[in-house]
């Protein structure tokens, strides 16, 4: 079998591998099934992205959110890696060419919403595609202890039996260690092939601003104009408000776009394009958008919440 190593030099353009990816990757290729639990931006990605160049079959990925899907595709078809989604925003022929792709075993990874198994039609296209790499991200979803549970996350293990998935890797960057033994315990994974790096983030300031509603807008726009301008994410909780202070930002002189999951398809990709090429653009974002991206040259990510602005410098790593 390749080198994971040359893998990791030949593709990724890394000599070594950050703390715990070698020991995920390792029991991967040793045929085991896997959890990895590291903290945001800490290379969780790589650990199916390299293998699934290991494998013959198909690496399968479960991830909730259409933003991450897109900018890891992007990514891996920029290094010559064949990758693609399944997702609501594909046309009919679309849908059949990437279905006509893993038929001819043209592509090495595919992603995929947990929902997606809900489709019997899927699921019967995909009884005699082998699949190497079954990898489930946020896998903490799995867990009802969990902060984010969803019932679809439950039925994943199924799924895997039923595609007989060679191996399953369970990623997560929030568990605690009661959701890890939840992730294990539903997925089958043995605890010694569990690899936890834990969430602390030195490179990280967190601020917090309270303030009442009325001033929220002022507040982050003075906390904007009053430190260097940097690629900007805006979380907040409703489309409306997303709509909202984008709107605002802009005619603050801000260089700002909405994001969420009511946008069209393509103005989603045209945001989210935009967003990795600018140096100082600001994307107010629902929880659509998701928090890993990979941009290395984020500087800023805060929320705007029940009138309470949370300001933050979030530097991204590369990979």
């Amino acid at each position: 079998m390749t080198n994971p190593t040359e893998l990791l030099k030949r593709h990724f353009g890394f000599d070594e591998f950050r703390d715990g990816q070698g020991e995920v990757i390792r029991n991967l290729l040793d045929g085991h099934s896997g959890a990895a639990v590291f903290p945001t931006g800490g290379g969780k990605s790589l650990c199916y992205q390299l293998p699934a160049l290991a494998f013959d079959g198909l690496t399968l990925v479960v991830s909730p959110l259409i933003a991450l899907m897109k900018d890891q595709i992007d990514a891996l078809t920029a290094r010559g890696i064949a990758a693609n989604k399944l997702d609501s925003t594909l046309t009919a022929d679309e849908y059949r060419g990437v279905m006509q792709d893993i038929r001819a075993q043209r592509l090495k990874l595919l992603y995929v919403a947990p929902e997606r198994f809900n489709n019997e039609r899927f699921r019967e296209q995909m009884k005699d595609v082998r699949v190497s790499l079954f990898a489930v991200d946020e896998a903490h979803c799995i867990s009802e202890r969990g902060h984010n549970f969803r019932p679809d996350y439950l039925k994943l293990a199924g799924y895997a039996e039923q595609f007989h998935a060679e191996r399953i890797l369970a990623l997560t960057a929030t568990a605690t260690p009661q959701v890890l033994k939840d992730m294990c315990r539903v997925f089958d994974i043995d605890a010694a092939h569990a690899t936890c790096t834990g969430f602390y983030r030195s490179n990280l300031k967190l601020l917090l601003t309270p303030t009442v509603p009325r001033q929220r807008d002022d507040a982050l726009c003075s906390k904007l104009q009053n430190q260097p301008a940097g690629p900007t994410i805006v979380y907040v909780t409703l489309q409306k408000t997303a709509m909202d202070v984008a709107s605002k930002l802009s005619a603050a002189g801000f260089s700002a776009e909405p994001y969420h999951a009511g946008l069209k398809p393509d103005v989603r990709a045209a945001v989210q394009d935009w967003f990795l090429a600018s140096e100082d653009g600001v994307v107010v974002a629902t929880i659509a958008f998701g928090m890993g991206g990979d941009k290395p040259n984020i500087r800023y990510a805060g929320t705007t919440a029940a009138g309470d602005p949370t300001g933050g410098t979030r530097p991204l790593p590369s990979r």
